[in-house]
């Protein structure tokens, strides 16, 4: 197949001019009493820019080796001209896919949904399975499940952002855009309980094996990854959450599947950096996307009409039966797994239609509340009911004082009331954070739910309330938990005096920068601080509790801190809500 050419050559020294391969010669070894001289002629690096082009490779391989070109065009060193040799030998055909993950979508039990990309006009591409842990080459030859996939041309992607670090070391110019193909696949009829192995591609180009395994029929004790917030743009985030996917996996190996209740990347609206997004799936997030499926939905950064999002997750797409418009695809939906009922959901989107910060209405937020209750009605028996977003109802730090809160609270805590939500996991606020349980109709603690707490010193960084632990019944109220960042980029705890100094008493105060929660302190019942690492949450759903184990990830080894443990339970049967109710009004 023709290729189009996915970076314009000029940026690329000569490359446009190569019509062959000539032969690379391997860099000198350097006089030993002086391993930084610059012994190499430019020479070398311009061999290299002619014979290896954009159009004959994955743009993230080809994108690697232009960072290492441009840093041994600047400096000539023997680890410069190293490690550049070494990104050519890692150079990956064009024909290859990348960028791939699992998610859930529908049965659990049953259905699995893929995703990858691959370069422009690579048409080609299905999804392999077979039936075993830890399947080999030619297990897949004898034995695989091959589920062809749909190709969809993605519109122009800005390959790099505002933020994006490649733009001063790649030679890649800032605005620059590449077309890609998304390709999405959905198996259905697996067998519950089966040890999945998988890869994507076509003949002779297939990609790595992942793994994943379906709900048990009769699903008992299970465990899922929370990671949130990881901001990629420069290379130290990168390698932050890829230490903490690496520990995830390492501390929690049977893990079903991780949540992501969204900002993957730092730059979004139209400026947005699709290298950003190619680094999460290709190095942060790949430990996991190994070992399990994803459960994701979007952050703000996230947040494109490029539609970044969109191509790169196979999610259950039925929300967006009521809402027709191509950015709510795929960052609603719902699945049961075990005991417990998931509620994945955006609020993000709420101003695309029409909304009043005056009378507390929002068309979209109304739709969402209407699909909270009828998935809800759908699902009367599970005895756990769980939300997943990255905006918060309720949160303690840099982002309380937003403007959009008060009208989430107005929109949805009737919702979550109504429909017994258990647990709201939230992310955006990247502080670790317990709230709760929150009576809805008042917006106080409900302490009578809280037992079991551990009193600690005070720290106002990493402990502002003084608490750890603790176990917290949700019959009457909502628990609100962030668990923090999995990345580099932190908040800070804000403490009693500055929350109560952000209390807007009247709707005009309101609209300059603070919160409508008197007492909003009192909310914060468990721990609540920065870890000050990259972190990640261990979460069990038990037939008698939901248990949160809470660890920092410390180096690039996998090894973990716990600090901090906590159980969620409920001793009232869940009941069927009703489909329609009166707005909040505090």
């Amino acid at each position: 197949m023709k290729t189009k050419n996915l970076f314009y050559p000029l940026l690329l020294g000569s490359m446009m001019f190569a019509s062959c391969k000539p032969e690379i010669v391997n860099p000198p070894t350097p006089p030993e009493e002086d391993t930084t001289q610059v012994y190499v002629p430019k020479t070398e690096v311009e061999k290299v820019d002619s014979a290896y082009q954009a159009k004959d490779y994955t743009v993230p391989s080809f994108t690697q080796l232009c960072i290492a070109k441009e840093a041994a065009r600047a400096n000539m060193t023997a680890e410069n001209l190293a490690l550049m040799y070494e990104k050519v030998s890692l150079l990956v055909g064009k024909e290859e896919p990348y960028n791939m993950v699992a998610t859930i979508n529908g049965d659990p039990k049953t259905r699995m949904g893929f995703c990858w990309f691959t370069n422009d006009s690579i048409l080609d591409g299905e999804v392999q399975l077979v039936a075993k842990e830890d399947a080999t080459e030619e297990d897949f030859a004898s034995s695989a499940i091959t589920i062809p996939a749909t190709a969809k041309q993605t519109k122009a992607l800005r390959y790099c952002g505002i933020c994006s670090y490649i733009v001063a070391h790649s030679g890649i110019a800032k605005g620059e855009k590449f077309r890609y193909i998304s390709h999405k696949a959905l198996a259905e009829n697996l067998t519950p309980g089966t040890n999945y192995s998988w890869r994507v591609g076509y003949e002779g180009h297939w990609s790595d094996i992942a793994h994943f395994r379906t709900q048990d029929a009769s699903q008992g004790e299970f465990s899922f990854i929370y990671m949130s917030d990881s901001h990629i743009m420069n290379p130290d985030y990168v390698s932050y959450a890829r230490r903490c996917a690496l520990a995830a996996v390492k501390t929690v190996p049977e893990a079903r599947f991780c949540v992501f209740p969204g900002d993957f990347v730092e730059d979004g609206t139209i400026a947005n950096s699709e290298w950003e997004w190619e680094r999460w799936f290709e190095e942060s997030l790949e430990p996991v996307i190994k070992h399990m499926p994803i459960a994701p939905t979007d952050g703000n950064h996230d947040d494109s009409q490029n539609l970044n999002y969109t191509y790169h997750f196979n999610t259950n797409n039925d929300f967006s039966q009521i809402n027709k418009r191509a950015q709510f695809e795929g960052i609603t939906y719902s699945f049961t797994y075990g005991d417990a009922l998931f509620l994945i959901f955006s609020m993000q989107d709420f101003w695309r239609q029409d909304y009043s910060m005056v009378d507390w209405t929002s068309i979209y937020l109304s739709d969402v509340s209407k699909w909270f209750r009828q998935e809800t009605a759908k699902n009367p028996n599970t005895k756990y009911r769980i939300s997943l977003s990255h905006f918060n109802l309720f949160s303690g730090s840099d982002h309380s004082t937003d403007e959009d809160p008060p009208l989430f609270r107005h929109c949805m805590l009737p919702t979550m009331k109504a429909c017994e939500i258990d647990v709201a996991l939230q992310g955006h606020d990247h502080t670790y954070e317990v709230i709760g349980p929150v009576n809805p109709d008042n917006c106080t603690p409900i302490l009578s739910a809280i037992s079991d707490r551990e009193e600690v010193a005070i720290d106002a960084e990493k402990n502002v309330t003084g608490y750890k632990g603790g176990t917290y019944c949700t019959d009457d109220g909502t628990l609100y938990f962030i668990g923090a960042t999995c990345g580099r980029k932190r908040y800070y705890p804000h403490d009693r005096a500055r929350m109560e100094k952000d209390y807007a008493a009247t709707p005009e105060e309101l609209k300059k920068g603070k919160h409508d929660v008197e007492n909003y302190f009192d909310l914060f019942t468990g721990m609540f601080g920065q870890p000050g690492r990259p972190s990640f949450t261990k979460i069990t759903v038990k037939d008698d509790c939901i248990e949160f184990n809470s660890y920092t990830a410390d180096n690039d080894e996998g090894d973990v801190t716990l600090f901090n443990t906590m159980r969620v339970v409920r001793t009232k049967a869940h009941t069927t809500p009703a489909l329609s109710m009166p707005a909040y009004k505090k």
